[in-house]
């Protein structure tokens, strides 16, 4: 239980940077992409086998339908997801997402069954991945790396890097998503 809770805590604070627990009421009901995580979060953990799963199952669907979020309970997201606009993000299930990202509206990451790089994407720490982007294929995404909007990637991106275009380019760049990134967690728990 204390791990659900952290996560959903450290996913707050990401919008918010604020721990307090009335404000968090308040921003279920107000905010789509905080409102999404938390059900994702709590039935992702509790599964559907608990009544408590079942409820959470239940708004989970109902958000992921209402703000096009397309993301399985099966997606492992690390501490920190802010989604700050909704529509149509489309998420793998064998996906992993790591701690203090940022997902905008109309990306997906996807998997490819051939080719070059086949699998699903992996998200290092600290990636902002801009509107429209598409990540697929059993890639990774460096910690730090900043993906800009509509850039199509089907590689290996580095460590403190910007990608951008179609076919992409790398930019090396020191802590390239810093700026792009709010109240970011920094405890680990």
């Amino acid at each position: 239980m204390k791990k659900i809770w952290n996560l959903i805590r450290s996913d707050y604070y990401r919008y918010t940077k604020s721990n307090a627990i009335w404000h968090m009421i308040y921003y279920i009901f107000s905010s789509p992409g905080f409102k999404f995580t938390f059900f994702y979060r709590i039935c992702s953990y509790y599964k559907k086998n608990t009544v408590l799963g079942l409820v959470a199952y239940l708004f989970y669907r109902r958000y992921s339908i209402k703000y096009g979020f397309q993301i399985p309970t099966s997606v492992k997201i690390d501490d920190g997801l802010f989604l700050p606009h909704f529509g149509f993000i489309v998420i793998n299930g064998g996906c992993k997402i790591g701690r203090n990202c940022n997902i905008l509206q109309g990306v997906t990451l996807g998997n490819t069954k051939g080719g070059k790089n086949p699998g699903t994407p992996i998200l290092g720490n600290e990636v902002y991945v801009g509107p429209s982007a598409t990540i697929v294929g059993g890639v990774r995404i460096g910690n730090r790396v900043l993906v800009a909007p509509n850039a199509y990637i089907n590689f290996d991106v580095p460590d403190d890097s910007i990608v951008l275009g179609n076919p992409a380019k790398i930019i090396p760049r020191e802590n390239a998503s810093k700026d792009y990134l709010n109240n970011l967690v920094k405890l680990k728990y």
